[in-house]
């Protein structure tokens, strides 16, 4: 039986199973990659493109499911005060106390990045550092690009929201994210990646709040979703561009992955709860554990690698959960002096 206490009225199972599903194929490709780079051994299929795809479905997920949670979350009831600080109670705190452990140790005890001006610190505290981080310099520590686009599309969100209020605003948004997913990775300008901006990411977003449209009128499009899948070819046609792909191929996964998630008996959903309400803090944690502590002593010592990987999952979330923890009470606090 479910406790009341801890699990919402409408908890949805299949969005956490969507969450942690995510969060894998990027830590698997992380890790791979990284311990590729430190010397080691990797198989080729690990590293190669199809598991960049994989990593790529698992993002394109991400912005999928933040769209669509948002959705549920604030259709028919927003209202900019409350939206703007719940966003920034449930990013800002367990990112800034990351950032500055490592701000702590590494430019004020070590004297690291001497050169950059103090006053970019600014681009962190914002959460953008690792988004601007290729065109200019930055205190860029932990977030990666995800955050600041993420961040950035929180504002477009109330926007996305709106159109999805008529059919007419929705045809015309997607017309103009069809146009852009196909035009904006010929456009990007170098060294950006398209699919690591704000645009390249746009419609995936702006997709989700629509599928969170959908999951509030409890409508799950099966089986039609399924033809999404027919763009799998198009993979290996260079012409049509790859992120776009992709994307279509994430959002008709979505929906069976949320139905069988739905299955889940509720006496399982607190051991769900858990690990998905870390994996943020999961995304914060997992490239500094891996590159600064990991690795270095997968090198010292004679275990094989794919020893590491089990223990680079469990102390990910260890961690996340410990970080998610002391996170809280600033959440809170931000809540209740901004509310």
């Amino acid at each position: 039986m479910k406790s009341s206490l801890s699990i919402p009225a409408h908890y949805r199972p299949g969005l956490d199973v969507i969450r942690l599903l995510a969060l894998l194929p990027v830590l698997c490709y992380h890790f791979c990659i990284e311990a590729a780079r430190s010397g080691f051994a990797v198989p080729a299929f690990l590293i190669g493109r199809g598991m960049a795809d994989w990593v790529e479905v698992g993002l394109a997920w991400f912005f999928l499911l933040s769209g669509a949670a948002l959705c549920l979350q604030w259709r028919g009831r927003f209202r900019w005060r409350p939206y703007l600080v719940g966003r920034a109670a449930a990013m800002y705190p367990a990112f800034w106390l990351g950032f500055t452990v490592l701000f702590l140790y590494g430019e004020v005890l070590h004297g690291n990045n001497a050169e950059i001006p103090r006053w970019r610190v600014i681009f962190s505290i914002l959460g953008l550092d690792g988004y601007l981080a290729p065109v200019t310099q930055t205190f860029y520590k932990i977030g990666e690009w995800f955050l600041g686009v993420i961040l950035l599309l929180y504002l477009v969100f109330p926007l996305l929201l709106w159109c999805m209020e008529s059919r007419n605003r929705r045809r015309v948004l997607f017309a103009i994210l069809f146009v852009c997913q196909l035009v904006w990775p010929v456009l990007c300008p170098a060294p950006l990646e398209a699919g690591h901006t704000v645009l390249g990411r746009l419609p995936a977003f702006a997709l989700g709040v629509w599928f969170g449209c959908l999951l509030a009128e409890n409508r799950i499009p099966m089986p039609y979703c399924l033809w999404g899948l027919a763009a799998l070819p198009l993979l290996w046609v260079s012409a049509v561009p790859h992120l776009a792909v992709l994307l279509v191929i994430s959002a008709a996964l979505f929906w069976p992955v949320y139905r069988l998630g739905q299955q889940i008996p509720d006496r399982f959903w607190n051991l769900l709860r858990r690990p998905a309400a870390w994996s943020y803090g999961v995304y914060l944690v997992h490239h500094v554990l891996l590159t600064l502590v990991l690795l270095p002593a997968a090198l010292r010592l004679s275990l094989p690698l794919a020893v590491w990987f089990p223990v680079f999952l469990v102390v990910s979330f260890a961690l996340a959960a410990l970080l998610t923890a002391m996170a809280a009470p600033f959440s809170h606090l931000i809540k209740r002096a901004f509310s």
